[in-house]
């Protein structure tokens, strides 16, 4: 399954062959369909999932097997996570007061969710990152907030910044009023993610 996704990371690493210096790929939004999965969450995410996985590895692989994966970071991100648990049925309305088990422990909980923003996950591949390294713990009970080293947008940002070689506190002055690289250029890198 190639897919407009997969023909994008195509691109990206063609683009990456010729030097272009920032390139995005993207999933296609569609309300309440692709990655907007509030219904069925757990059947549709098979097939979301066979659509960019492919394609991201071979995307990494090519470009090591070019000699270019060190000098090229490639982040997966979105822009929030979904709560894991199940608010409603499928063939009844979403209500907020639809009782829901504490603890994830069977695939029919995923699916008729609401947003969370406790927790998420980004991959972060070459641009001197640490292969197969996973930072941080997030608890497997609600509302699945991450436990253990936390790292924040701004840090994350910081994070990047430093793959490419610009510091958190970069900035320019713009009509006499600073702006930074980071929330005010306080971002942290967090150090253990490169290798």
């Amino acid at each position: 399954m190639v897919g407009r996704f997969g023909l994008g990371c195509l691109l990206a690493r063609r683009l990456c062959e010729v030097g272009a210096r920032f390139i995005e790929v993207t999933t296609e939004y569609i309300p309440f369909l692709n990655w907007d999965t509030h219904e069925n969450g757990h059947s549709r995410l098979v097939g979301m999932k066979q659509m960019i996985d492919a394609p991201i590895a071979q995307l990494v692989r090519d470009l090591e097997e070019r000699g270019m994966l060190d000098r090229t970071l490639i982040v997966v991100a979105s822009e929030f996570s979904r709560d894991m648990m199940m608010e409603g049925k499928p063939e009844k309305a979403v209500k907020d007061k639809v009782e829901v088990p504490s603890v994830i422990n069977d695939p029919k909980f995923y699916g008729m969710h609401r947003h969370f923003t406790a927790a998420g996950s980004v991959l972060l591949f070459g641009g001197g990152m640490k292969q197969g390294y996973v930072h941080g713990v997030t608890q497997d009970e609600r509302p699945c907030k991450t436990i253990k080293d936390p790292v924040s947008v701004t840090d994350l940002h910081a994070t990047i910044y430093r793959a490419l070689g610009i510091p958190a506190n970069h900035g320019y002055d713009v009509e006499k009023r600073p702006f930074y690289v980071t929330n005010d250029g306080k971002g942290k890198v967090v150090m253990p993610l490169f290798a």
